[in-house]
C-alpha cells in the first residue's frame, strides 16, 4: 500500500501543450530526491489546446500524478484554490507549468519546514531570465510595494515556487489574484516566514499568461488584503477612524463658520457651511458603515462558524506533532497539530485523471 503524501506539489497550467511533457519529467526526476511522500496535482484552468490529454495519459502511468480540470479558464489564483481542496498533504507547494521554476529547488525549500525553523518557505529568484521592461521592472516595484505595505520580508512575493504548512492557507478565501498574498495570510496567522533563493529559467516554449495588465489587480488587492489583515476582524474600528476624521474637519469648519458669524459679525453666506455640512453628513455615514459591517462581522463569525483565530486540535497547544521524514536522515516536521476541519471539496471542478477519460480538443472541456 502506498504512503499517504505529505506533500502536495499544485501546479496550475493552462494552454501548455509543449511543456507538459517535459515538465512532468523533471519532476518525475527531482521526486526520488525528496525526503518526503509527493502527490503531484496539476490543475487544468480550462486549456483550449492538447495540453488535458497530455496530462491524462501521463497520469495513466503515474500513481503519484492526480489531474484536475476547470470547465473553463478561472484564473491562476482559483485553480490554487482548487489544489489546495483537492490537496492530501500536510505540506502544500506551488510551482509553474513554463519550466522557468525547477523542481530540483523543492528539496531546499523543504528543509526549513522539516527541520522546524519555518512555516512558509518562499522562492526568490535573485537572477529572473525574464524581459525587463513587461516583467522584471514591474515585479521589482510590486515586490517593494508589498513588502512596505505588509511587512513580509520578501523579496519576490511573486515567485510561485513556495512550501507552506496546510493549516496556514487551507481556510484563505482566494480571489482576483490574491495568491501572490498567501504569505501575508500565513504571517498574520503566525506562521514563520523564510526565503530561498532558487534558479529561474528563461521560458523557450509557450506563450507567458503575465503582463502588464496585472498591475492595477495587484494594487487593488494588495489595498484589499492590507485592510483585512488590520482590520478584518473588527471593521469598526476602520470606519470609526474615518468618522473621527471626518467628525474633526466638520468641527474645524463649524468653529470658521461660528467666528464669522459671532466675531466678525460677516452672516453672508458663505461655501464652508456647505462643506461642514457635508463633512457631518460623511461622518454619520462612516459610522454607521462600521456599525453594520461590524454587525456583518459577528453574524459571519456566530451563525455562519467563521473564527477570527486559528487553535491546535486536540488538547495541546504547542507545536508537538513530529513526523519522521522518509529519508536516510530523520528530520523532523514540526507541523503543529493545527488541523482545522477542512471546507468542502469542489468536486464538481476537481477529478482523478486516472478515471477521467482523454477529451478531443476541439470539445468542451468538462
Amino acid at each position: 500500500m502506498r504512503s499517504a503524501p505529505l506533500l502536495s506539489l499544485i501546479i496550475p497550467l493552462f494552454n501548455e501543450e509543449e511543456n507538459v511533457e517535459p515538465l512532468i519529467a523533471e519532476v518525475e526526476a527531482a521526486l526520488p530526491l525528496l525526503p518526503v511522500p509527493v502527490e503531484v496535482l496539476v490543475v487544468d484552468d480550462g486549456s483550449r489546446d492538447t495540453s488535458w490529454m497530455k496530462i491524462v495519459a501521463l497520469a495513466s502511468t503515474r500513481p503519484w500524478l492526480r489531474a484536475l480540470r476547470f470547465l473553463t479558464n478561472h484564473g491562476q489564483t482559483a485553480a490554487m484554490a482548487a489544489g489546495i481542496a483537492a490537496a492530501r498533504g500536510e505540506l502544500i507547494a506551488f510551482a509553474d507549468a513554463d519550466l522557468q521554476n525547477d523542481p530540483a529547488d523543492l528539496g531546499r525549500l523543504l528543509d526549513p519546514i522539516l527541520s522546524g525553523r519555518a512555516d512558509v518557505v518562499c522562492g526568490w529568484r535573485a537572477h529572473r531570465q525574464d524581459p525587463a521592461l513587461t516583467r522584471t521592472v514591474p515585479s521589482i516595484i510590486a515586490n517593494f510595494l508589498i513588502r512596505q505595505s505588509l511587512s513580509v520580508p520578501l523579496h519576490d512575493v511573486g515567485c510561485t515556487l513556495k512550501v507552506f504548512r496546510r493549516a496556514y492557507i487551507e481556510d484563505a478565501v482566494l480571489v482576483g489574484e490574491m495568491h501572490r498574498f498567501l504569505p501575508s495570510y500565513a504571517q498574520a496567522l503566525g506562521a514563520r516566514i523564510e526565503e530561498v533563493v532558487v534558479s529561474h529559467r528563461p521560458r523557450h516554449a509557450g506563450v507567458s499568461k503575465y503582463g502588464l495588465d496585472r498591475i492595477g489587480k495587484v494594487l487593488i488587492d494588495l489595498l484589499t488584503v492590507k485592510m483585512l489583515n488590520q482590520y478584518g476582524a473588527s471593521p469598526a474600528y476602520l470606519f470609526g477612524k474615518a468618522a473621527l476624521l471626518f467628525f474633526t474637519l466638520a468641527s474645524i469648519a463649524f468653529g470658521v463658520v461660528a467666528y464669522r458669524a459671532f466675531v466678525l459679525g460677516r452672516v453672508q453666506s458663505t461655501p464652508m457651511i456647505f462643506v461642514m455640512t457635508l463633512l457631518y453628513m460623511m461622518s454619520m455615514i462612516a459610522l454607521m458603515s462600521g456599525l453594520l459591517a461590524e454587525i456583518n462581522i459577528r453574524v459571519l463569525h456566530q451563525v455562519g462558524g467563521q473564527r477570527s483565530y486559528k487553535t491546535p486540535s486536540g488538547s495541546d497547544s504547542t507545536r508537538c506533532a513530529v513526523f519522521t521524514a522518509c529519508s536516510s536522515r530523520a528530520a523532523t516536521f514540526a507541523r503543529g497539530s493545527m488541523r482545522c476541519t477542512r471546507r468542502s471539496r469542489i468536486a464538481a471542478l476537481t477529478a482523478t485523471a486516472s478515471h477521467r477519460p482523454a477529451m478531443p480538443s476541439s470539445a468542451t472541456a468538462g
